[in-house]
Parts: C-alpha cells; structure tokens; sequence
C-alpha cells in the first residue's frame, strides 16, 4: 500500500478507494477541505497522479463529460478537447489525469467532480464492488436508510434539507450497496457546497421517487415505471478508460431491478417543508415522535 503523504488524498466510496497524488501538492488537503473528509486509510484499488494544468484559454464547459469523451490507445482519453486527460491502465490500476487549473475555482468543483465518478467505478471494477452511485438524497432516521431518488428539480435537495431533525448522508449523490444480509446505503462527499450532511451507512428501508405536489402522501408506483425511473437516475457505470457503449444501460437497468427485488420502492409527493416525516413515519411505525 502507498503510504500516505502531503501530496496524497485517498477516497474511500463504499469500499472502493482510489489514491490520488496530487500536483501541486497543495491540492491533496484542498481536496479533504472541499469534501470535507481527511483522507482515508485503507487500501488503494488504484493510484492516480491528479495533475492541475495551467492554461491561457476560456474554459468550454459541456453539460457532462461523458459526452465529450474520447478514447486514444493505450486506455489514454480526453474530454473536452483537453479540459481533461489521461490515461489509465486497468490491468496494474495506475493512471494519471490532467486537469485544467480553472475547474478548481469554486463552483467549477462541480464539474471536476464528475472525473472522480469515473474513477470510483475504475476502483470499483478492480475491487470487483457491485456498490453503485446513484442520483439521490439519503437519511437515515431511526437506524433506517432512506434513499429520496429524482432527477435535477426533483426536491432532492429540499428534502435533504427537510431532514434536519435526523442524520442526513447527502444531498445529490450516494452509494448503494447490495448485501447478502440485505442493502445498505452510504453518503459520498459529493456537492462540497452542501455542508449539512456527515458519512454514514444504514440499512436502505426504502426508496421514494420524488414528485412535487399540492400534499405530502406515499403513493404506490408501477414496478416497470419504478425501473426506468431508477435506472435513469444511477451514474453510469463507465471508467476512466472506458467511454458509454451498448452494454451500459443495460447494466444500469439490471442494477435498478435488483433494487426493486430487494427493497420496497414508493412515489412520494411532498412540499418544500418536513411534514413528510410525519408521513413516513405513519407508514413505517418508526417512532420518531
């Protein structure tokens, strides 16, 4: 294992870990202050040299990476036309990414942070994980896991923050991990602007697909709607040397369906306020009061 340094930040998603040694050095603790988590001690699945770039130009920002995302030989690639690039080699899990300088300036963050979703899944593909990342608000409340699913506007965001009274994982991305003993949920340091939220894990008690409305009420939704409204919402499970293919949605599907078998799965309709505690908790018997 790489000893850590000044220069090093490790990041531990659900078991999955990468390293990540920084230039300039700087950059490791800057990292730990935006996530708001020290770096983590256990084992690397891979190691990254993360290198900021300087750079002249104005930065040409597309809507996701992915999008932009080419493949070279030799697992290098390159997004948007040099705002990233690298190169990753799964076989010894070693790689390095350049990133330009400008994507570490405040809300730009957002979008350095997409690099790391494919790294978790680079991690999580040499640790042989099934955890999976998906779009979400999480609370545990009770010792019960809550995952609060939705698109961008959805309310995941309002309800995290309607959810003051308990222990709220995160407001926009977080883990799921299957279990032979059940599913768990875990929090990502995900959306640094988002300070109301601390890392834990509970066992996932249900998930609710978010939808405004005039009430806060649990209503029951279609399994095969549930299915697409899930799998839409979990990250792509695409790598650092690996680009969307034929083959990714169906694994987005497939993981969205074992959710479904294991967990129950809700619409729930709710108002920018917390009174939709008091509906869960009718329809749970949690005790909250």
């Amino acid at each position: 294992m790489t000893e850590n340094t000044t220069s090093e930040y490790r990041l531990n998603l659900g078991g999955p870990t990468m390293a990540l040694h920084c230039t300039p050095p700087a950059f490791a603790p800057a990292l730990a202050q935006w996530f708001n988590r020290p770096s983590d001690e256990a084992a690397a699945h891979i190691n990254l040299q993360f290198e900021l770039i300087a750079h002249d130009d104005t930065l040409d920002l597309p809507n996701t990476l992915l999008k932009t995302k080419t493949l070279g030989p030799g697992g290098t690639f390159d997004i948007a036309n040099g705002l990233i690039s690298g190169h990753f080699d799964r076989q010894n899990g070693q790689g390095h990414i350049r990133a330009k300088g400008a994507l570490t300036r405040g809300l730009l963050m957002r979008v350095m942070e997409q690099i790391f979703y494919q790294a978790f899944h680079s991690a999580q593909q040499a640790a042989g994980s099934d955890v999976f990342m998906i779009h979400s608000s999480a609370v545990i409340a009770k010792g019960s896991g809550f995952l609060f699913v939705g698109p961008s506007e959805a309310g995941k965001t309002t309800a995290a923050l309607n959810s003051s009274a308990h222990h709220v994982l995160g407001d926009e991305m977080n883990l799921v991990l299957p279990k032979p003993a059940g599913t768990m949920i875990a929090g990502t340091p995900f959306n640094g602007t988002f300070k109301t939220k601390s890392p834990g894990t509970a066992p996932l008690r249900a998930v609710f697909l978010l939808k405004q409305g005039p009430q806060h009420r649990i209503l029951p939704i279609d399994p095969a709607e549930a299915a697409g409204f899930l799998a839409a919402e979990i990250v792509p499970p695409v790598g650092l040397d690996q680009v969307p293919d034929s083959g990714t949605l169906p694994i987005m599907v497939e993981q969205a369906a074992r959710l479904l078998e294991t967990v129950p799965v809700y619409q729930l309709e709710l108002l920018p306020d917390p009174g939709f505690w008091a509906v869960i908790d009718k329809h749970f018997d949690l005790g909250l009061d």
